[in-house]
């Protein structure tokens, strides 16, 4: 499909959502690149007097864990750009959220198997980490655990592994902000060529007989008008069209942007590395909350020293032992299985 094809199919999908909501409707936006091309296609929508002008909130939920420079952005956007910008925030804070429900590991996946696995250890949740296969023996290679990850799955893995940041910091805000509006539709900024959870959600929705782009949940209409766009798509339109961006993508090269440094993140070190330079206290409070996690999936930060060493000396104190036992009992022919005695967790550092 060519590129005016994809905007022609995503306003269409804007304006069904927009009338059959009776305009009840709002954008989830997290001022990152395909909520702000969203954006863009409301406004061409409003442009040609197919939907009203500034009739679809855009709701920002400021978590108090965004990176700086996307708050600054959001509000660079409702002051030049698109009028209609509400703030949100959760109830909780994320020390909260951290102290009681766990931290986030790897993935939105990978963190609710293995939580479910450390709560249960069930056969059933051993299937599933370790061989990425449910009872029935289909394959679910989302959800297997890698071979550098087999520590995690160790009895005395410490860091109790969950997704519900997600929840608390972002779901449950919007959806408080749904029944005190009565609201009735949403459109979010996903698009399948994100993979992960939204790839595999919205192709079991497609196999189910259910639509790629809409999707029903708690007696509102979610709708992602750009679910078939491609990388190129959204590139293309956005420097066909001027579409404005965050500094962190034309100024910092990031390629997406979300909760600071969140270790879900495949780029989290360079994440990181921003922080570390440009936004220093919340480096420190990404490093107080998750510091333990960043170093359980082995990120490499040269630019910290300190943290250099605390990493080196956990891998090869604990989580490099804890790995070679679970490899050796459970995945013998692992090309990470080293020969040699391996130090104990407990051996004092040389």
């Amino acid at each position: 499909m060519s590129l005016d094809d994809r905007i022609r199919d995503a306003c269409h999908r804007i304006e069904e959502l927009y009338y059959e909501t009776g305009g009840k409707c709002y954008v989830s936006f997290s001022g990152g690149k395909d909520s702000t091309v969203l954006l863009a296609l409301i406004k061409m929508c409003e442009e040609i007097y197919t939907i009203p002008p500034n009739a679809i909130p855009a709701v920002f939920s400021n978590t108090g864990i965004e990176l700086g420079i996307t708050v600054g952005f959001v509000k660079w956007v409702k002051d030049n750009y698109y009028s209609n910008v509400q703030v949100i925030h959760p109830v909780k804070p994320f020390g909260w959220v951290m102290e009681n429900k766990g931290k986030p590991v790897r993935s939105k996946i990978k963190s609710e198997v293995l939580h479910a696995y450390q709560h249960s250890r069930t056969d059933a949740s051993i299937l599933n980490l370790f061989y990425g296969e449910t009872t029935t023996g289909k394959t679910m290679r989302k959800t297997r655990v890698a071979d550098k990850d087999m520590h995690m799955l160790h009895k005395d893995f410490s860091i109790m592994a969950s997704n519900g940041c997600c929840k608390y910091m972002k779901k449950t805000p919007f959806r408080q902000y749904e029944k005190l509006n009565a609201i009735k539709g949403c459109f979010v900024g996903m698009r399948m060529a994100e993979g992960g959870a939204r790839e595999s959600r919205a192709a079991i929705r497609v196999k189910e007989g259910g639509k790629l782009c809409t999707y029903e949940k708690g007696g509102v209409t979610f709708k992602a008008p750009i679910m078939d766009w491609a990388n190129k798509d959204v590139d293309e339109f956005v420097e066909k069209y001027n579409v404005p961006l965050s500094d962190a993508y034309t100024k910092y090269g990031f390629t997406r942007t979300g909760c600071m440094a969140c270790p879900f993140a495949l780029d989290v070190d360079n994440s990181l590395k921003y922080l570390f330079y440009h936004e220093p206290n919340r480096y420190k409070a990404a490093m107080y909350w998750l510091k333990d996690v960043y170093i359980a999936q082995n990120v490499v930060l040269p630019f910290d020293e300190a943290y250099e060493r605390e990493r080196e000396r956990e891998w090869r104190l604990r989580y490099e032992p804890m790995r070679q036992e679970m490899l050796r009992k459970y995945r013998p022919n692992s090309k990470l299985i080293t020969d040699g005695v391996q130090l104990s967790m407990f051996d004092e550092e040389e």
